[in-house]
């Protein structure tokens, strides 16, 4: 990757999501077109990313590697995991927000932020890479992670399919089948994907700009909590997954995928959820506004280091 591509990205990145933030600031945009813009980013346009990987990327990846990959990107996830247990120790013991400073490491915005950055630095096949996170990232969001917030309560915490086969799920695995059994793909629905793929990338840029602007952003900032969390979430976690992926790979890009996706802010998820299972979701806020703030300057030097 040349330097000039990193800093483009940057600058692009940057832009957009002053776009969001500014457009909500100035009362033209709102958090009622955050979610909705999110669900259609999640719901279709990730959706029509991924499939567009495999039909344009699949060269990159053989069928005999994916179960190396799928290894490879569980690892990654289960790493973060393990963070956040070690920063619930350090951190949050007797704090009453346990299980939400666990989550705030562990749970990293692998789609709205680190797919859009793989596709645009690395290509299609970086996209199916980011795509296969979901997997573990979903089984273990939704089974480990909801246990450990409705503990609180001692309710809610029932395992939903259909939270785990979310939609970018069920797109990689039907992808997956396309990419294994070389399926042909109709022109007219790959220039779909297509379209697909050049929107997820802004508009998910935007969105998190709007986030940001609807948001507190002083009292997240004054919030000495989210520090040592970021710490965690944007520093050790893809340090910890660089140093422990290394010797397992020989793929480049796979392991700059996992380490990209590693250092990505806290995934939006994590106060939704908190606040589902009764917690205070004033850290998780903070944490994800702070985070991605701070990934503005971690990622492009994540991404210098890893060349």
């Amino acid at each position: 990757m040349e330097l000039s591509s990193l800093f483009e990205t940057s600058f692009v990145i940057v832009a957009l999501m002053l776009v969001g933030f500014l457009g909500v600031r100035r009362g033209v945009l709102s958090k009622a077109f955050s979610r909705t813009a999110s669900f259609l980013i999640v719901n279709v346009f990730i959706v029509g990313t991924i499939f567009q990987s495999v039909c344009s990327g699949g060269e990159g990846i053989s069928p005999a590697e994916l179960p190396h990959i799928l290894l490879m990107v569980t690892l990654m996830n289960t790493l973060c995991y393990v963070l956040g247990r070690v920063a619930l120790r350090l951190f949050a013991r007797g704090a009453g927000s346990g299980a939400p400073t666990e989550l705030c490491v562990g749970v990293m915005n692998n789609l709205l932020i680190g797919l859009p950055i793989l596709q645009s630095l690395y290509g299609p096949t970086a996209v199916l890479i980011a795509g296969l996170t979901s997997i573990p990232f979903n089984l273990t969001l939704y089974t480990y992670g909801v246990w450990r917030l409705s503990a609180k309560t001692r309710s809610g915490g029932a395992l939903r399919l259909k939270d785990i086969f979310s939609p970018s799920v069920l797109a990689t695995l039907a992808a997956l089948v396309f990419f294994l059994f070389s399926l042909p793909v109709p022109g007219a629905v790959s220039r779909l994907m297509s379209a697909c793929a050049g929107v997820t990338m802004p508009l998910s840029m935007v969105v998190i700009g709007v986030t940001m602007g609807s948001e507190n952003l002083t009292a997240a900032l004054r919030d000495r909590r989210v520090y040592a969390i970021a710490l965690f979430r944007l520093v050790l976690a893809p340090l910890v997954t660089f140093l422990l992926l290394r010797p397992l790979t020989d793929n480049a890009l796979l392991l700059k995928s996992c380490v990209v996706i590693a250092g990505c802010p806290t995934g939006i998820v994590v106060p939704i959820l908190s606040l589902q299972y009764g917690h205070d979701a004033s850290l998780p806020s903070n944490c994800v506004i702070v985070t991605t703030l701070l990934s503005l300057v971690t990622l492009p030097i994540l991404l210098l280091l890893l060349g």
